[in-house]
């Protein structure tokens, strides 16, 4: 484990030395015309489009890195949705994802729908069938992929993050193991994932019922509570409430369809504003007799938090009777509403996926007959 302190640039100094020879080695391939296949698999909580180094923005490093040979290379980003932040914060998010989502697969809202993506890594697999060689290298920490978290601002007084960060430079091994097996496979399912929403209709319709069941799971329980209840089961529902009206702002960041899904998320805020994703986070019970605590503790009784579930019964219907009525009802003209990032991104995949998918599906099926080294 490596510190990076206030005061210093190693974290994005090493990140950027692992992109630029992950670069550098793709390329010789390329130029070689080589039998490759490369994943960068890359998560972080959040992302600034600017971060730079030597006067080189890292998200367009990457870009630039995937356009040698957009074939040959599979970039996924898995990241939060940035409707989950307030203000400039979440401009800046989108703004990130805008430049990598017509030629990389960008997850916002995981298919298990996690609350939170909070892992932070950069895990590299490029696999060169004409050499049998495999070059490997990773990066994990604390660190966001932000100025503060990898670096810090120069000025009257030079302000950084605390942070920890572990790297292994790129490597050449000459098999994949089972340790690698869990990286790669969860790579193809994602990619299948993303690439699903864009193309096949009934993946689309089956993700968005999925949800639209969560949210009547929720309303019926918090129904069902309300009338008459311990303080902690209700406390346990507003919870569910407010996470549910949340993951449906997610929602509308990963499903296609920017045009619609941005007025959509017009009207969302009209009914309510997300919740503070991280007071959100800190709000969460482990069961109803911790929920009866941490009422107590937030200075909550009994007829205060029947009316914060009533409340947000209200706004978890409406928000389920707009994605209902606004999108599943047009799920068959999608393409419609594409924004021209969308359609580039449709023609990137029908080029490149499938060539992905079934690169990657061999990457796994070598890994899992191997035993863990």
């Amino acid at each position: 484990m490596i510190v990076k302190h206030p005061d210093s640039d190693n974290a994005l100094r090493s990140l950027w030395r692992l992109i630029s020879s992950i670069r550098s080695r793709f390329s010789n391939c390329v130029h070689q015309q080589h039998d490759v296949i490369a994943l960068l698999y890359i998560s972080s909580l959040i992302i600034s489009p600017r971060v730079v180094y030597n006067g080189n923005q890292l998200l367009e490093e990457i870009r630039n890195t995937v356009n040698m040979s957009p074939r040959n290379f599979v970039c996924l980003v898995r990241t939060t949705a940035p409707s989950k932040f307030p203000g400039r914060m979440r401009v800046l998010q989108n703004q990130a994802i805008d430049l990598l989502r017509d030629s990389c697969y960008t997850v916002v809202y995981h298919p298990s729908y996690e609350f939170l993506n909070h892992a932070k890594f950069a895990v590299y697999y490029q696999i060169c069938y004409s050499e049998n060689i495999v070059y490997h290298g990773k990066y994990y920490g604390s660190t966001n992929l932000t100025v503060a978290g990898l670096a810090y601002r120069r000025g009257t007084r030079i302000v950084g993050n605390y942070e920890e960060y572990t790297v292994a430079g790129l490597r050449p091994k000459f098999i994949l193991s089972k340790g690698d097996e869990f990286y790669l496979n969860e790579a193809l399912e994602l990619i299948i994932h993303k690439a699903s929403l864009y193309t096949d209709p009934n993946y689309l319709r089956k993700y968005l019922l999925s949800h639209l069941t969560y949210m009547e799971r929720v309303l019926h329980h918090s129904r069902r509570v309300v009338s008459g209840t311990t303080l902690g089961e209700l406390y346990c529902a507003y919870v569910d409430l407010m996470v549910a009206h949340n993951q449906t702002y997610a929602l509308l960041d990963e499903v296609p369809g920017k045009k619609l899904t941005e007025e959509l998320e017009i009207k969302l805020m009209r009914i309510k504003l997300p919740i503070n994703t991280f007071e959100l986070e800190m709000l969460m019970p482990v069961d109803e007799k911790h929920g009866e605590m941490l009422a107590k503790d937030l200075g909550l009784g009994y007829e205060d938090t029947r009316r914060l579930v009533k409340e947000h019964i209200d706004v978890v219907e409406k928000a389920y009777e707009l994605i209902k009525d606004s999108y599943l009802v047009v799920l068959g003209e999608v393409k419609n509403y594409f924004d021209s990032k969308e359609r580039k991104f449709i023609e990137f995949i029908e080029s490149n996926n499938t060539h992905h998918k079934s690169s990657l599906a061999k990457a796994v099926e070598i890994a899992r007959r191997r035993k863990k080294v």
